[in-house]
């Protein structure tokens, strides 16, 4: 074995140790390459609406609509919706965007634990032009999608500390939208909600006895959070599908009868 390898092998050893992996350029090119060709969440849910398997739908953390969103495209006439947005100007373009549904309802909360209110972070809409400079994009709209109830959030994807303002909104739990809306019979959960998404999902776990389609971001999750999430839902007979940052979370019946 030469100098080089040795040195070359404890230097990979010592960088695991302290939790980094030497990774491959290529590989990590080719990764990039093959996922613009795979499968995308909006084609797993096609068949399925398409079959009317799925017909009701609660999406958490809504935004306008289409911004980052896979669900508008399969909004008809027949689907049953609700889809929730708590910051105020991306909810009222996601009610101008639904205008057109009659069986879409558009509600102006945040989903939460418990009832009551809460603060959200967001980006002050008086900063747009500087990203709007940074993107070269004259519609920055889709950096609502970063609004959280973590302020920290929004600095790790690039918002500035003092570009960020905050208010406290009206929260609903899964509880009160299932009875207020009679959706027991519901097909498909979406949560997209910026870093809250295993909270959210592991109390509908909690409270909730319906086993609809679940689809939620994993990537902003904690290894500890995730791995206790997947295995309560796996003792409920759910099975999983990563796809990008969206893991697709599924009762065998649903997918396969």
């Amino acid at each position: 074995m030469s100098h080089d390898i040795k040195k070359f092998k404890f230097l990979k050893k010592l960088i695991g140790l302290v939790g980094y992996k030497l990774i491959d350029k290529d590989s990590a090119k080719v990764e990039r390459s093959v996922e613009k060709y795979s499968i995308k969440v909006e084609d797993f849910l096609f068949p399925l609406i398409k079959q009317k398997k799925i017909k009701k739908v609660i999406q958490v953390g809504a935004n306008d609509g289409k911004s980052d969103d896979f669900l508008f495209k399969f909004l008809n006439q027949d689907i049953d919706a609700i889809l929730i947005e708590p910051i105020d100007n991306a909810f009222k373009k996601l009610r101008e965007n639904c205008k057109s549904y009659n069986k879409v309802k558009c509600l102006n909360k945040a989903v939460d634990l418990t009832n009551g209110e809460k603060k959200i972070y967001t980006l002050d809409l008086d900063f747009k032009d500087y990203y709007k400079k940074k993107y070269s994009d004259n519609n920055v709209d889709w950096l609502n999608v970063l609004s959280s109830f973590d302020k920290n959030h929004l600095i790790k994807h690039g918002i500035k500390k003092n570009h960020i303002t905050s208010k406290k909104i009206s929260c609903i739990t899964f509880q009160e939208i299932i009875e207020d809306f009679n959706y027991q019979d519901f097909d498909l959960l979406i949560v997209d909600t910026e870093g809250y998404d295993c909270n959210l999902v592991n109390n509908f776990m909690d409270k909730i006895d319906l086993k609809p389609l679940i689809i939620f971001e994993w990537i902003n999750a904690k290894k500890i959070e995730i791995i206790d999430l997947l295995n309560k839902m796996k003792k409920k007979n759910y099975h999983f599908l990563k796809i990008g940052r969206d893991l697709i979370c599924y009762q065998k019946n649903q997918i396969f009868n």
